[in-house]
């Protein structure tokens, strides 16, 4: 095997795919890149047990072949290459590669390349099909809200639900969850639950200057993604998603009305002076006109900041983890937002006043006032 290409085109097709690989890879083979070279392109891809990625470059292919090499070793070195070209070729009695670029020589090892599996193919059975801006905004809306507790995979990912005249994404950790919806015509109800890691990659590789369909098709407990010169194919999480209805509350005895980004930027300097770790606690007081927002901690010190606010209803009290709150913040275009609570341990909602399909649930956190 022997090609030549640009070496800015296999870098960047290497970054995209080495994102399939897992940290703990579940056998050595799996923490390889496949790099096939055929008729002038390369397909270079990567895989583990749950997802797999695809990306083809263009090459000037002077023999065909195949080759894993080292995900590690092969990237660091793609990324540090001095020229603008890069050719390679397999010396199949040494089982290595010789890359050279510019003045640079370099031979690395290769794994055995029979050892790769062959990636994913099938002719889906369903497909979703969505606008490059509208699955961005439904991702971008609910993957924060996801676990990233392994131990609890049914809540690393998100629920898709097709019906009703839309699709819903639905992301949640227990402790909170995130619901947004759009319009969506389709013949045939529909949930699955897809990875938020999955989504993740189909956001970040959503970069085109141009409009464009994306499809996710779909076919037992798989899907397939096609994005330009990318595939992605991966594993559903199978089992049943929790009624996450169940969690909303019919109706809510306290309103207020707030600007996010004040609020936001409370919140924010706060919880400076709140406990380290995990669990950053800030205390919210829901007044008349007033949102008083403070934390405190032998170790630092107290902080407090006022906003003003709109409320119909009762006043009260209530505590948060700080980055729940914030990460909703962060995510809402609109200028203002409403706060919905009943008492300072029920599930509390946030929602943007000027979009009716995107709400927001979290859990508060019992302190003392």
């Amino acid at each position: 095997m022997k090609f030549t290409c640009s070496t800015t085109s296999l870098n960047k097709a290497i970054q995209t795919v080495q994102r399939a690989i897992s940290s703990k890879p579940t056998a050595p083979i799996f923490s390889g890149i496949h790099i096939i070279a055929a008729e002038n392109i390369l397909y270079v891809q990567a895989m583990d047990l749950n997802m797999a990625i695809s990306c083809t470059v263009e090459s000037n292919t002077e023999a065909n072949g195949e080759i894993v090499v080292s995900a590690k070793h092969f990237a660091e070195l793609m990324r540090k290459l001095p020229g603008e070209t890069v050719t390679i070729t397999k010396n199949k009695e040494e089982r290595t590669i010789t890359v050279q670029s510019a003045k640079s020589d370099f031979q690395l090892l290769l794994m055995n390349e029979d050892d790769y599996p062959k990636f994913p193919e099938f002719n889906p059975e369903k497909q979703i099909v969505l606008e490059d801006e509208k699955i961005k905004e439904l991702i971008k809306k609910t993957i924060f809200s996801c676990s990233t507790d392994e131990a609890r995979p049914l809540f690393t990912g998100i629920l898709v639900e097709i019906g009703e005249g839309k699709i819903t994404f639905v992301g949640t950790n227990t402790h909170r969850l995130a619901i947004k919806s759009m319009p969506y015509e389709a013949g045939e109800e529909m949930s699955i639950i897809i990875p938020a890691r999955v989504l993740a990659e189909i956001a970040r590789n959503l970069n085109s200057d141009l409009p464009q369909e994306i499809k996710i098709s779909l076919l037992n407990n798989q899907i397939m993604v096609v994005i330009d010169q990318i595939i992605i194919v991966s594993r559903l999480i199978e089992g049943k998603f929790p009624d996450y209805r169940r969690v909303i509350p019919p109706s809510f005895n306290t309103k207020t009305r707030f600007n996010v980004k004040e609020l936001a930027g409370a919140v924010e300097r706060v919880a400076l002076f709140s406990s380290d770790g995990d669990y950053s606690i800030i205390k919210v007081s829901v007044g008349d006109t007033e949102i008083v927002v403070t934390s405190s901690s032998p170790d630092v010190g107290k902080g407090r900041e006022d906003i003003q606010c709109r409320t119909e209803g009762e006043t009260l009290n209530v505590a948060f983890n700080s980055k729940y709150i914030l990460d909703i913040l962060k995510n809402l275009s609109d200028e203002e937002a409403v706060m919905e609570l009943n008492n300072s341990l029920s599930p509390v909602c946030i929602k943007p006043v000027g979009e009716e399909n995107y709400i927001y649930i979290v859990t508060p956190v019992r302190v003392v006032f």
